[in-house]
């Protein structure tokens, strides 16, 4: 090799570890920025909610993989190898198509506009944003490592989560370098074809539908089933790249020897990253400088304009209000209707603003083609689930998701116009809702004609409770959207600029979403079945606290909407007196489940095979640690701080206060049971506290607990905060009622040991014995105090209930 080849090949070098540093240094400068978009109070607030909520489910998945580890430490007789074969080839499919939407997001013209503006190369700015992209889709995947770590060492087999993180990242930047060229060459030959715009806009949205159906159907189509498995293929795969699944399985006992086929699949998937990165090079200067763009005729002020805060062009589709005034009939009488026809008129002209929906339909179809291929009878009934499943998220995401977003790009408009702001929110809710609704019942009338156990009660029930849901998806949409809203346009496949909405606010939007949804099947299934076990009452309850849940969530979210749009750019903000009673709600409520949640989460770490007396004691601590967490989450998101405390030591007068407060708690309690037997009244015992089942040890370990954790946690939720926060928009009396209303709501779990009847008894007393608490925190504004009083009473009513079963 001559002296100038060898110095041609270290300048090679050179300029390659150079763009690797540089693209390092753009993808740590990416993570950054993702850093500070998602670094306010509310979305860490969420974030903390959401790792919470999981973390029973990472314990149960630890535990479980620990298990399945230990049994099949000497291998299994299901062929788990060569089921991986088979299936390695629809997994990268789907994935290369996810990753290929997600990816030519991140690098599409206006997410490198500035860096195009530097000396960095094409080549580092690839790499930078490659990097920045696998982190994303590594950082998820922790969930699955977890159970995968604990599965190796139940199993004894230290080198296989190793081998699946060494195997496995090669195939996923493989995959994801396919699809991101993949969907560069096909929007550039979608360009390329010269068909007029509207045209070209809609293929663009339905390409990529198809595309994911195929890789899907070709997935499953791909392997050989044999009789060992009748629903998962196990034969020999089709192309040789399923023999890579062989490396992903070393060093676990269900490793196969490697042999040649593997190692040619190897090789393959090693040599096609920098092949395909080679290619992808090439297509990117193309796709960033040669696209043509939208062409504008000169003056034409309609096509875009720029945001007040980054100058960055909007398009036309978010400026409805310049079509206000422009319809006549009755259109012209409702400033609410003629928005919202106007955004339907957008949504029909520019469909590849709405792009971001096509995740949506990937959801269904991954969950319904499978059952499709299976069972092509199945088609019709599933395909009105599917339209049931995209009527509740499309109610909320095509419209209402990124409210903030869209109109406050508007923002001059808004304080000029006429017309007010919640005229704006109303309108995305009426489009969202009408869209909605057209496919949930479109759905739901396809899978009554053609699907099994469908009655006219069973469809026209189910048609009301998911319209309900079809109008809460679109105000939560509103309230979520504002609550996270994303003003950053995204340029996505071809010369396309859109705002998509918050991940955060889709994500949580969907999970809502679909959870009412099927919380609506199961209650009309309940109350509309001939053969219910449900009785009458069960019924009328379930559908009533059910309609009061949509009502609450549905008023509530677009309260806060409206809210939020009329006072633009402000960080906090107040709604009003029934939005404060919702907050009150969402607070009871999450102190419930966050208490579950927690004492589920203690009782996995330590096992429910523990002595009872050590157990209940301990999960008693941890499900009251959820409402601390509760008080002091709504402390950190609205800013008010520790200082919004009532702490102190009690003064002789205060103590007085104490010893008397605990009298007239039991004066009351003493009358109510006069009452109660007098009249012959039902009651319920506490779940854990029956007269007849107490356990003497048990209750003399609780009684400290009553004293030291139940009393001030609660006081500190219900009295301190809640009504304190009442407070704030009611008056006295008000604030106290509602407040202890809540309070006594709260106890329905642990009450409910009897029928209806003897609850609703059980919850009066409660609720007048809280009243009394809560004028004493009036009157002395004292958190001890009020914690003092709660804690002595419990105390002492469980260490009767001891005497009385020891003596």
């Amino acid at each position: 090799m001559s002296g100038e080849d060898c110095s041609t090949r270290e300048q090679t070098l050179t300029a390659i570890q150079r763009d690797i540093r540089l693209g390092m240094q753009i993808a740590w400068a990416d993570t950054i920025d993702l850093w500070r978009l998602n670094n306010t109070r509310r979305q860490q607030t969420l974030y903390g909610l959401f790792g919470l909520l999981m973390l029973p489910v990472g314990l149960v998945l630890l535990q479980q993989g620990y298990a399945i580890g230990i049994e099949t430490r000497d291998g299994t007789d299901f062929p788990i190898v060569a089921a991986g074969r088979n299936l390695i080839l629809p997994g990268l499919l789907v994935f290369a198509v996810i990753a290929g939407l997600s990816a030519a997001q991140s690098l599409a013209r206006d997410s490198v506009r500035q860096l195009l503006l530097t000396s960095a190369p094409t080549r580092a700015i690839v790499i930078g944003k490659l990097l920045y992209l696998l982190g994303t889709w590594l950082a998820p995947l922790v969930f699955f490592f977890v159970p995968v770590s604990a599965y190796a060492v139940g199993a004894q087999s230290p080198l296989f989560p190793v081998a699946l993180v060494v195997a496995g990242i090669p195939l996923l930047l493989l995959a994801m370098l396919t699809g991101l060229l993949l969907a560069y060459l096909l929007w550039l030959a979608i360009e390329r074809l010269r068909l007029p715009d509207a045209v070209r806009r809609l293929v663009t949205a339905s390409l990529s539908i198809g595309i994911f159906g195929a890789a899907v159907g070709a997935g499953l189509f791909s392997g050989q089933p044999t009789d060992a498995a009748e629903q998962v293929p196990t034969g020999e795969p089709v192309l040789f790249i399923g023999w890579y699944a062989d490396l992903l399985f070393v060093g676990s006992p269900m490793a196969e020897p490697v042999g040649l086929q593997s190692a040619l699949a190897a090789v393959f998937v090693l040599l096609g990253i920098p092949a395909v990165f080679a290619v992808k090079m090439r297509v990117s200067p193309v796709f960033w400088y040669a696209t043509p763009g939208e062409k504008r005729k000169e003056g034409d002020q309609s096509s875009e304009h720029v945001t007040p805060e980054k100058g960055r062009p909007i398009p036309d589709t978010i400026r409805a209000s310049n079509t206000i005034g422009r319809n006549s009939g009755l259109t012209a009488r409702s400033r609410t209707l003629r928005l919202a026809m106007s955004y339907v008129r957008t949504a029909v002209r520019r469909p590849d603003q709405y792009v971001y929906l096509l995740y949506y339909l990937f959801l269904v179809m991954a969950l319904l083609l499978p059952l499709v291929l299976e069972s092509p009878s199945s088609l019709p009934p599933a395909l009105g689930v599917g339209l049931v499943m995209l009527g509740l998220w499309f109610a909320g995401s095509l419209f209402c998701l990124n409210p903030l977003g869209t109109e406050g790009a508007m923002l001059s408009q808004l304080v000029l116009s006429e017309t007010p702001g919640h005229t704006f929110a109303h309108a995305r809710l009426l489009a969202g809702s009408a869209l909605g609704f057209v496919l949930v019942v479109s759905g739901t009338l396809l899978f009554a004609a053609t699907g099994p156990f469908t009655t006219p009660a069973l469809a026209a029930l189910g048609v009301v409770l998911l319209t309900g849901v079809v109008i809460t998806s679109a105000s939560f949409a509103l309230g979520i959207g504002a609550a996270f809203p994303k003003f950053e346009t995204a340029e996505v496949f071809g010369n396309v600029e859109t705002l998509v909405p918050s991940v955060v606010a889709a994500l949580v939007h969907g999970a809502l979403t679909l959870f009412l949804g099927f919380m609506a099947v199961g209650l009309t299934v309940l109350i509309a079945f001939p053969d219910s076990p449900a009785s009458p009452l069960q019924r009328t309850v379930g559908l009533g606290v059910f309609v009061l849940v949509l009502i609450a969530i549905a008023d509530g979210s677009r309260r806060y909407a409206i809210v939020r749009l009329s006072q633009y750019g402000a960080e906090a903000v107040r709604v009003d007196g029934l939005f404060a009673i919702y907050t009150v709600s969402l607070l009871a409520s999450g102190s419930l489940i966050l208490g579950q949640v927690t004492g589920l989460t203690a009782a996995l770490v330590v096992g429910f095979d523990r002595p009872v007396e050590l157990l209940l004691p301990m999960l008693f601590v941890f499900e009251y640690l959820g409402l601390i967490l509760v008080a002091f989450g709504f402390l950190w998101v609205t800013r008010r701080g520790l200082s919004y405390l009532d702490l102190g030591w009690p003064s002789m007068r205060e103590i007085g206060i104490i010893i008397a407060g605990v009298g007239a708690s039991f004066a009351i309690w003493a009358t109510a049971l006069v009452l109660i037997e007098g009249l012959g009244l039902p009651v319920s015992d506490h779940a854990l506290f029956n007269a007849e089942d107490a356990d003497p040890r048990l209750l003399l370990a609780l009684i400290p607990l009553f004293l030291l954790v139940n009393g001030p946690v609660e006081e500190l939720l219900y009295r301190n905060i809640v009504q304190k926060y009442l407070h704030e928009w009611f008056s006295t009396i008000p604030a106290i009622a509602i407040a202890s209303i809540a309070f006594a709501l709260f106890h329905i779990p642990a009450y409910l040991t009897a029928g209806f009847s003897a609850l609703a008894v059980t919850l009066t007393l409660l609720f007048a014995i809280s009243c009394l608490w809560g004028v004493i925190y009036v009157r002395t504004e004292s958190l001890f105090v009020v914690s003092a009083i709660h804690g002595l009473y419990n105390a002492l009513l469980v260490g009767g209930l001891y005497l009385s079963l020891v003596l």
